[in-house]
């Protein structure tokens, strides 16, 4: 599998090629996997229609920013230039509450992948459905804790992106074994 995706991957386009793409058809074009707000300038200098923010599931690069992250540092930089292109966000959408914060922050949509697969695998259509049913409840649900009537009314000032970057947290202590375990003795 790994070995047929990475033939979809071609690391000799160039940002001349994207603007060669967009000669060549009136089909929108959206790029994803843009991980830095100055991927994401030339991608609107560029005329492409979109760009999905993007760390692939963190599987490919498990060190990657999260979608949210480089949300909240590329919205400021297109706005600063008054560029406009639709920004979706893409990776770590498990509740309505991640659908919530993107759109404050800017996002015009979300991906929603592996959940997705999940619900599918597991449930079939039926399940894919209830999940949506689900992520649609905790979206307005958190609309209405939030006092929005509107999704055009959800802004940046609902979110707090103060931590966003900080990856580092203390380690909760392992209390369960102290005290408790007694290790095994050698049998030597």
């Amino acid at each position: 599998v790994v070995m047929a995706l990475q033939s979809f991957v071609d690391c000799t386009l160039t940002w001349d090629d994207m603007k060669w793409f967009r000669s060549v058809t009136k089909m929108k074009i959206v790029l994803k996997g843009v991980q830095r707000w100055e991927d994401a300038v030339m991608a609107a200098d560029a005329g492409l229609d979109g760009i999905v923010l993007s760390n692939h599931g963190g599987r490919q690069l498990d060190f990657a920013r999260s979608g949210l992250e480089l949300l909240a540092e590329v919205m400021p930089e297109l706005r600063k230039r008054n560029l406009s292109i639709e920004v979706l966000m893409d990776g770590g959408v498990r509740r309505g509450t991640d659908i919530f914060k993107a759109i404050a922050l800017g996002a015009n949509g979300v991906g929603l992948g592996r959940s997705a697969i999940w619900a599918l695998g597991s449930y079939g259509t039926e399940g894919v459905e209830a999940y949506l049913q689900i992520l649609k409840d905790e979206f307005e649900l958190c609309m209405k804790l939030c006092g929005v009537k509107s999704v055009a009314d959800i802004g940046p000032q609902y979110v707090s992106c103060d931590f966003l970057q900080a990856h580092v947290t203390a380690a909760p202590a392992r209390t369960l074994a102290v005290g408790q375990y007694v290790p095994l003795k050698s049998a030597l």
